[in-house]
């Protein structure tokens, strides 16, 4: 194999590769060898097929596989002889081959740059604390209540009103013909929810029991059924019972009606999800302190692939957002978005790899239970498609590296933050949030901002989403795939 570096100007390596003839002609010989063992073919006992009728057979397919492993092969003992670290899979271009001939093939790459020894007992941080007031509990524990009402049926004879819920059987039809989710039965919709899509809750207000409505609605421009996106639907809604919300009393009995012991049980279990929520509040501002300092500490050069990746995953992000309706940043010219978020994706890249360089110099390893957690939270982001995706990460196992980044850069802050030293602060619960929605993201960008760069959800979200029937005329996060 014979090697030539092409350029090596900054982070930028580029090599031609030569690979004998005769290597790649005794790879394929080997495993077409190694296929007539295994392989019947009429007239020959496997072992003695000869090789003529072998490479008619198979050649074409077992030469593709060859070259894919020398390339591989070759990459890798370029890097491994050399010593190199690349920041993203390097581009491989086959300059030339001829069957029988030598392989000529081209790989460039962005190298990870040397990144200075980052010291943390010299950084200090302000660090909010808190005490979760009974008065907070209380107050959560009421916003329970509230969506969880007891439902009790109005009497007989009165029209449904805001506010009331009607339990429905619908079906929906397109041009005259019924489409798929569009029907349930007993449905409980409350009135003025917002649950369903524009104008049907209204059109049930003022109906009675036993009432069979004709409700006509126009689906979003954006619903993510393309079939029913701005078409006109009729729905023929049955309307079985009106009923009435009732607050459930907050006592032992409501506490076991959802699994806890008593109403103190219950409350210590609030006291405990409210203060690992506002803990997580101060963990985000601890590490939006702890970036600034180390953007603004260490400067060294960056992989421009790796800039330029994060950048166009922003933008198309930022682009979907703009299709979806999204006007936040409709006072930017496009020029100036630019610029705004490559600078955003630098600092990403920049804070990416002091955190990878932290846990590689601290020995930080990820387990396989994390692993897997990641990829169950991953899956739970597609409701009723988490198996299929579980079954895309076993099928491609070199994709879990998209999961291993994020879990490392946890850590290492986490790291970090077991070294640095902090000057404590107690604030109130009201002053830690609203600092928190002051804060710009850890990105360095206004939280408005970022938010722009994502697919915006118009649903209602509340506890009892999940357990809905996936009904057409439900309103849906636009974007969200079925």
């Amino acid at each position: 194999m014979q090697v030539t570096e092409l350029e090596a100007k900054g982070l930028h390596k580029h090599f031609k590769i030569t690979v004998d003839a005769n290597r790649i002609k005794s790879e394929v010989e080997k495993e077409l060898r190694s296929a007539g063992e295994r392989v019947k073919i009429p007239g020959f006992r496997p072992g003695h097929i000869p090789m003529k009728v072998l490479e008619q057979r198979y050649g074409k397919s077992v030469q593709s596989d060859v070259l894919k492993n020398v390339i591989n092969q070759s990459t890798s003992d370029v890097i491994s002889q050399r010593k190199l670290r690349p920041a993203q899979t390097p581009k491989i271009n086959i300059e030339e081959y001829k069957d029988g001939g030598e392989l000529i093939f081209t790989m460039s790459f962005d190298s990870f740059p040397e990144v200075p020894d980052v010291k943390f007992d010299n950084i200090t941080l302000d660090r909010k604390t808190f005490e979760i007031p009974e008065k907070e509990v209380d107050d959560t524990l009421a916003r329970f209540a509230e969506r969880s009402p007891k439902l009790v049926r109005a009497k007989s004879g009165g029209k449904a009103a805001k506010g009331q819920v009607v339990k429905i059987d619908f079906l929906g039809k397109l041009d005259g013909v019924a489409f798929e989710g569009g029907a349930a039965s007993d449905f409980n919709l409350e009135l003025g929810s917002s649950q369903f899509i524009e104008g049907f809750e209204e059109q049930l207000i003022g109906s009675k029991e036993g009432d069979d409505k004709l409700v006509t609605v126009t689906f979003p421009k954006h619903y993510p059924s393309e079939n029913l996106a701005g078409k006109e639907t009729t729905f023929a809604v049955n309307v079985k019972e009106i009923m009435n919300k009732e607050m459930p009393e907050i006592d032992d009995a409501f506490a076991k009606e959802r699994g806890m012991a008593d109403l103190a049980a219950l409350k210590a279990a609030v006291r405990t999800q409210l203060s690992s929520e506002y803990d997580q509040i101060v963990r985000n501002q601890l590490k939006k302190q702890l970036f600034d300092i180390l953007e603004e500490k260490y400067d060294f050069a960056l992989p421009q692939g790796m800039v330029e990746l994060e950048f166009s995953t922003i933008w198309e992000r930022l682009q979907q957002a703009k299709k979806e309706g999204d006007t936040s940043l409709a006072d930017k010219s496009d020029d100036e978005l630019k610029e705004e978020y490559m600078q955003v994706s630098r600092r990403r890249v920049k804070l990416g790899i002091l955190l990878a360089e932290v846990g590689h110099r601290s020995k930080i390893q990820i387990t396989r239970e994390e692993l897997m957690r990641a990829v169950m939270q991953h899956a739970s982001m597609f409701p009723g498609q988490e198996q299929k995706v579980m079954e895309f990460y076993r099928s491609h196992p070199e994709r879990m590296d998209e999961l291993r980044g994020p879990i490392l850069e946890e850590k290492a802050v986490d790291h970090i933050l077991a070294q640095v030293k902090f000057n404590d602060k107690k604030v109130s619960l009201k002053d830690l949030a609203e600092e928190e929605e002051d804060e710009s993201d850890e990105s360095g960008s206004k939280k408005k901002s970022s938010k722009a760069a994502k697919t915006k959800a118009s649903a209602r979200e509340d506890d009892e989403e999940d357990s809905k029937p996936k009904s057409a005329p439900k309103k849906k996060a636009a974007g969200n795939k079925e």
